[in-house]
């Protein structure tokens, strides 16, 4: 939310160079097999190619380690909350935002006053909708975080601790877990959608 607004918004008003190949990074999770994100993601951040030195010589891990697996997650899923929003800016007049400005507003002024309450509920669906997406990840987890080490302990992330689950015990043991996942992100969404309805009542 609070980088991919800006971000959605940048993209909706403004036209500048390598906009298409922004465009095109932004949706390759869309495009391409998750797995091949995370090799994409491995020659990236791993100690011996691209920021992987540089990562290393300040003692960042990114292979199998939280960090690793919250950047994985967040660039698979920040697509749909950036396009939702973007959308929603889409929808908006620049006309007004204009008027705003030779009203005396400045920019941030003019965001934040102007646009962000049009656009609230864009981005809180956009949140919701990212965060759903992040938890049901699994192709790139198994390539650049099948386990984490957190806090002394490895843990799996959810997905892979089902796929776990179903390579050691079969289907019994996928159903058991997959149905706790299945009921907190149901729950998760329904009282969102619950606290988003209440809120927008409020504000009509």
């Amino acid at each position: 939310m609070v980088v991919g607004t800006p971000f959605a918004y940048m993209l909706a008003r403004y036209q500048f160079r390598f906009k298409e190949i922004i465009d095109v990074i932004i949706d390759i999770p869309i495009m391409i097999p998750h797995v091949i994100v995370g090799v994409m993601i491995i020659l990236a951040f791993a100690s011996q190619y691209g920021l992987g030195p540089y990562l290393q010589s300040i003692h960042v891990n990114m292979i199998d380690t939280l960090i690793g697996a919250v950047i994985t997650v967040t660039y698979l899923s920040a697509t749909y909350s950036i396009r939702v929003v973007e959308s929603a800016i889409n929808l908006i007049n620049p006309d007004v935002e204009l008027t705003a400005r030779t009203l005396g507003a400045g920019p941030t002024f003019t965001f934040t006053r102007v646009i962000l309450p049009k656009i609230w509920k864009s981005i809180a669906n956009g949140a919701i909708l990212t965060w759903a997406r992040a938890v049901a990840e699994v192709g790139a987890l198994l390539v650049v975080a099948y386990y984490v080490y957190f806090n002394g302990n490895y843990v799996y992330p959810a997905s892979i601790y089902i796929y776990e689950g179903y390579i050691a015990l079969g289907l019994t043991g996928a159903i058991k877990y997959s149905a706790a996942l299945l009921i907190i992100v149901l729950a998760t969404f329904i009282i969102c959608r619950l606290v988003l309805g209440r809120f927008s009542i409020r504000h009509t």
